[in-house]
């Protein structure tokens, strides 16, 4: 096969041409012209044609004898889809060719986190809990069957990314480079697996590896695979060391689809054939932990900040509202509710050395949502860009609570914090900044009122209350004067305060531009 190693020869070569008869694969195979319009709007996403089985050997060898192999092969040699090439998550950040917030969850989750207090997945439909509230779905006329499928898909990613934070990625994703010729930017189609898109981002695992088809050439660096070096990456051992008995190919117009099926390891009919039941079971388990309590938002309050947690408030409004504009049926409105120890007479621990008037509050949420559903905390001084729905996801329904695991070098920390206070260091700093509560776990029982007032901040703080601690990634937040300026982001963290604390010289604090934002909405 030649390899392309131009743009301008996959052009070229991807033009359209006199096309042969293909009679042993029962379709014509199209030439596309990958130089014009986007080539998804030449196949007008036609569905595909299946080509057959390629027999893979308990060994883990593959069938190169098979019409389905030949036929493939014809197919990436005479160049009726693009040269083949193994990349990874790493090389995707690296290249900065790639919009990389289309790996993300966040449509599925709207959906997801507005129904799941309520509902478990059935597959295509939602089924309701049995719940003590007795929401309804929605209002007059909505009818539920209408969101079934985004609420499936928000429920197999929740299950998907717990599996493969456990169990690793069994196989790559697969997808296509397109280009825009208005902006002349890439990006990328996967199928099958957008929901395995999404969680491919959010695990944010450098290692774990996607088969791209590449036209333009976009990956220069990375050498072409031929067929047989394609195929046996699909071979690998998956799901429990299970090796798979035949691999299904499809013909996609842009490119070819694997998906594997049979397993050869205990003579199993095929892999995994109960991950739809696991997706089921899980969304039930997560639901009933909600016992139909919406998700809710406590924000940090202190008295002496001037507004800032209206201010963040507003960006998360605005944040969703802009991700999801005219979907009202899936879109996710959390309840909001400012963490004052003025209106909880429960707390009576006495003001010491501490940053915010909410420095220990923070633990009494379960508490105070009757050690019932799940509640957010956020610092007052986080503003958002992007919405923070998926990072509902990275708490697994049997642990206590999730939170950004900062994994930075304390060094690079600024000496001095908000206020010019002196920045104390010690280990988990500021992973309390940012929590997710399973108010049900047994282990957010033990944060009792009693607790609260009289427990030091090294057992709330470092977490000595629980070992059942799920990690959300710090690629969420940027931290202001600590993190890369270029750091992908959903919402910026003003660790080192800023306009909204009186009489403070804000010259040095970046990022304000983002505030100031959403002040001026404000006014």
């Amino acid at each position: 096969m030649e390899h392309l190693s131009k743009p301008q020869q996959a052009h070229s070569a991807l033009r359209p041409k006199s096309q042969p008869e293909y009679d042993s694969m029962g379709f014509n195979p199209m030439r596309l012209d990958w130089t014009s319009e986007s080539p998804r709007s030449q196949i007008f996403y036609k569905g595909g044609h299946y080509m057959g089985e390629v027999p893979i050997w308990p060994d883990g060898s593959i069938d190169t004898t098979c019409n389905t192999f030949q036929n493939a092969k014809r197919l990436m040699e005479e160049v009726y889809v693009p040269t083949c090439k193994l990349v990874t998550w790493g090389d995707l950040k690296k290249s900065k060719k790639i919009d990389l917030n289309r790996f993300s969850l966040d449509y599925q989750a709207s959906g997801y986190l507005k129904y799941v207090p309520d509902f478990h997945s059935t597959g295509g439909s939602m089924q309701r809990e049995e719940t003590t509230t007795g929401r309804k779905i929605g209002g007059k006329g909505e009818d539920r069957d209408e969101v079934g499928s985004t609420f499936y898909h928000g429920c197999k990613g929740h299950w998907l990314l717990h599996d493969v934070k456990e169990n690793g990625l069994n196989q790559p994703i697969q997808g296509v480079i397109f280009k825009s010729h208005i902006d002349d930017e890439y990006n990328i189609h996967i199928h099958p697996g957008s929901v395995r898109q999404g969680v491919f981002g959010m695990v944010d695992d450098d290692d774990n590896e996607l088969i791209i088809w590449d036209a333009y050439n976009a990956f220069d660096e990375i050498d072409p695979l031929p067929i047989e070096d394609w195929m046996k990456i699909f071979a690998r051992p998956q799901f429990d060391g299970q090796i798979p008995t035949c691999m299904n190919l499809v013909y996609s117009y842009t490119h070819l689809e694997i998906q594997v099926s049979g397993a050869w390891k205990d003579e199993k009919e095929d892999m995994d054939v109960n991950w739809r039941a696991k997706v089921r079971e899980f969304s039930k388990k997560v639901s009933k932990k909600f016992n139909g309590k919406p998700l809710n938002i406590y924000i940090g309050y202190d008295s002496r900040h001037e507004g800032i947690e209206d201010i963040q408030i507003e960006s998360i409004k605005k944040s969703m509202t802009r991700s999801i504009k005219n979907e009202p049926a899936i879109r996710f409105v959390p309840e909001f509710k400012m963490l004052d120890i003025s209106k909880i007479p429960e707390y009576t621990r006495e003001y010491g050395n501490q940053s915010t008037e909410f420095t220990y509050s923070r633990f009494l949420i379960p508490y105070l949502e009757n050690y019932e559903g799940f509640s957010m905390f956020i610092d007052n001084d986080f503003i958002w860009k992007r919405p923070l729905w998926e990072m509902f996801y990275f708490l697994h329904p049997d642990n206590a609570v999730a939170c950004v695991q900062y994994e930075h070098e304390l060094e690079k920390m600024s000496p001095t914090k908000m206020g010019g206070e002196k920045n104390v260091m010690y280990p988990k700093k500021l992973w309390s900044s940012f929590m997710i509560f399973n108010n049900s776990h047994e282990d957010c029982k033990k944060l009792t009122p009693d607790i609260i007032n009289t427990e030091s901040g090294e057992y709330l703080h470092q977490f000595k209350w629980t070992d059942k601690i799920d990690r959300i990634p710090d690629k969420y937040i940027l931290t202001e004067g600590m993190s890369d300026d270029d750091k992908r982001h959903h919402a910026v963290h003003y660790t080192r305060g800023g306009p909204w604390i009186k009489g403070m010289d804000c010259s040095e604090i970046k990022h304000l531009e983002l505030y100031n934002t959403f002040l001026d909405n404000d006014k």
